[in-house]
């Protein structure tokens, strides 16, 4: 598939090199313009930026501000062309082009971000976007939820590196002759931002003007005061980021974000994947079929998972995950909801202007729509979202924070500041100063029961000793990552712990807390259970489909918590994953592995002691760490749309 893939960008490369006046039905009409730059020009097909497959080349820079131009000029009360408030690093404009029914007013609507092509060298954001504006404000285009969304909304198109694309124009007398992926001062802008959690200072934090301009256009609109949901809510709502990966058998591969995200984000996000998949089904499937049958191959429309489900990697500093960032306690953050989408075959080398394949456009232009749209059709119809608990619930509460208020401050990563930090540079900020935190894993908790139709208690575990409260009223008891946050009776939590499994309770054991594994059963020993540094964490499931441990899972599922909102560093094996032998496991009683984490090691699964059951999840909510630079804080948690479905699996339990 992928020879074929690429056999038929390398024809269309050599067809796009002819000019388009030897291209019948393009050039070969007197007059006919590659798009338009006044209202009388004709194009091939009357739009302003004409179908991909009916053009010859690329949209250049210069095309796009001709179009973008009549489009103002066409419909002036729908299109509001600006700029970010500095120019690229190559001096080019980075423009925001605001679209809405300024008959309703601003101050009114929320905000939607659209960013294309931060990379500029994948080329698929922004050819789709600039078809996308000409879709919404075309009064040919009477769908119901566009013209809702022009009421509702401001949406923002960013198109963040006008340097990497002009380059590829082969009109930048600076450029080179192809695309590039980062901006004139040789910096990847999609590793910019500051963002909240581990920050890899050889990024640039900030240092770029279009880093600089975006962070100040989300300052101006976040509204950090209102819940998204509440009807006074002015700030940011949803948001894709459009990108282009090399050669894969799916049209387009879908990247939730992974944060602080509490439950409604994260099933918002998951249920924007799933609905990101039909629109493609019902959009993009003719052009995705005309490629189909010119290549012979079997191009998918759609996958989706979390950036390092898809991609095998995270990525410190992004848009998109800055986007997504929660309020600090320092006013900081921008709460917005974001999506990031990766197009096929749009991140090739040596590509300019010339080595335009006009299917291979058209099938990335039509996915663009799928998912913007279908962004549109979310954010006018948003869905209300309930966690569903299996029975009484509680979790034992870790009442210690991690603060940068505390004796230890902001802890051994920020004791010395990076060298090539730039963060604090005057240019970038002339009062930087690290931002504050008090975090805390048990914030999960919290979170969630705004959303659980069944709220979870928080116990103590001096109540627990003291017999004030009493475990046996509950179905299920949660232990995240510590086997005793407060006090130091082991021999008397362990016997309380017992007795709640033994008399038909569900404990569930999560990450550091799974020593607690060989003190509860007598074929665990202690050597048993340990804990292994991966990139994250994560679970390889194993085809357990008649157990309920792993019903729902969605996507691509294995990712069950990222490292960077934490404060872990990416890529860097750095995120403890907690196992326990597999053959110690599978020969407790009733025990089923559901998931491994390494050769012979469980790290998901359940077993019985005496008429209860110990559920067991070694990579799901740690608590933050400060071993590493943050200079911008950290986040609480970092549970993935797959954790959660795993949470949801192992509650359901009653006595």
């Amino acid at each position: 598939m992928r020879s074929r893939l690429l056999a038929l960008v390398a024809v269309l490369t050599l067809l796009t090199t002819v000019s388009a006046s030897a291209l019948p039905g393009l050039g070969s009409v007197a007059g006919l313009a590659p798009v338009k730059c006044t209202p009388e020009d004709i194009t091939v097909d009357g739009r302003v930026f004409p179908e991909p497959r009916l053009s010859a080349t690329f949209l250049t820079f210069a095309d796009f501000e001709c179009g973008i131009g009549v489009l103002d000029e066409v419909h002036p009360g729908l299109v509001d062309i600006t700029e970010l408030d500095e120019p690229s690093r190559g001096g080019a404009p980075v423009y925001d082009i605001r679209v809405t029914d300024e008959s309703v007013p601003v101050s009114e609507k929320r905000h939607l971000l659209i960013l294309s092509s931060i990379h500029g060298n994948e080329h698929a954001g922004r050819e789709g976007a600039a078809r996308v504006i000409e879709d919404m404000v075309d009064q040919r285009n009477d769908q119901e939820f566009i013209q809702e969304t022009l009421a509702q909304f401001v949406v923002h198109f960013v198109f963040p590196n006008p340097d990497g694309w002009i380059n590829g124009d082969m009109t930048h007398a600076d450029g080179g002759v192809n695309f590039t992926r980062a901006n004139d001062g040789s910096r990847d802008l999609n590793r910019n931002f500051p963002v909240q959690g581990y920050l890899r200072a050889s990024n640039g934090t900030l240092d770029q003007p279009e880093g600089r301009g975006l962070d100040a256009l989300l300052a101006e609109f976040a509204d950090l005061e209102h819940d998204s949901d509440d009807p006074d809510y002015r700030g940011w709502y949803l948001g894709t980021d459009n990108h282009g990966q090399g050669v894969k058998p799916v049209a387009a591969s879908g990247l939730q974000i992974v944060g602080q995200f509490d439950y409604r984000k994260s099933e918002r996000l998951a249920r924007f994947a799933d609905s990101i998949s039909d629109n493609i089904e019902g959009i993009a499937l003719e052009s995705i079929e005309v490629l189909n049958q010119a290549t012979g191959g079997a191009v998918q429309p759609y996958e989706w998972g979390t950036l390092y489900d898809i991609l095998g990697y995270s990525a410190a500093g992004s848009g998109i995950d800055y986007y997504n960032s929660p309020a600090t306690q320092d006013g900081l953050g921008v709460e917005g909801t974001g999506f990031a989408t990766e197009m096929t075959a749009s991140n090739l080398p040596f590509s300019n202007i010339l080595t335009h394949p006009g299917e291979v456009n058209q099938m990335w232009v039509d996915t663009v729509r799928a998912i913007n749209y279908a962004m549109f059709k979310t954010a006018v119809d948003p869905l209300t979202h309930t966690f569903p608990v299996g029975g009484r619930t509680a979790y034992v509460e870790d009442p210690t924070p991690t603060s940068s208020i505390d004796s230890n401050g902001f802890g051994d990563g920020n004791d010395d500041i990076p060298a090539n930090f730039t963060g604090d540079d005057p240019e970038v900020d002339p009062d930087f100063s690290f931002t504050h935190y008090t975090v805390s894993r048990m914030k999960f908790f919290t979170d969630l029961n705004r959303f659980a139709d069944n709220p979870l208690d928080a116990v103590r575990i001096p109540d627990v000793l003291s017999g004030d409260v009493d475990l046996s009223s509950y179905d299920s008891l949660v232990l995240a990552d510590e086997v005793m946050p407060e006090g130091n009776d082991l021999a008397g939590w362990v016997t309380a712990l017992t007795g709640f499994v033994e008399g038909g309770g569900n404990l569930v054991v999560t990450d550091g807390a799974a020593p607690l594994l060989a003190d509860l059963f007598p074929g665990i020993d202690a050597g048993d259970v340990t804990a292994t540094n991966r990139n994250v964490g994560y679970v390889d499931f194993l085809d357990t489909s008649e157990d309920h441990l792993n019903e729902g899972l969605r996507g691509v599922a294995s990712q069950t918590w990222d490292v960077i909102p934490v404060g872990f560093p990416d890529n860097a094996g750095a995120a403890p994953n907690w196992t326990v032998s597999q053959d110690a496991w599978d020969a407790l009683p009733g025990a089923v592995t559901a998931g491994t984490n390494g050769s012979g090691r469980t790290i998901y699964g359940q077993a019985d002691l005496g008429e209860g059951t110990v559920t067991f999840l070694g990579a799901l909510l740690p608590e933050p760490t400060e071993d590493y630079f943050h200079p911008y804080g950290l986040q609480n948690y970092a549970v993935t749309y797959t954790g959660y479905t795993l949470l949801e699996n192992m509650l359901d339990h009653q006595r």
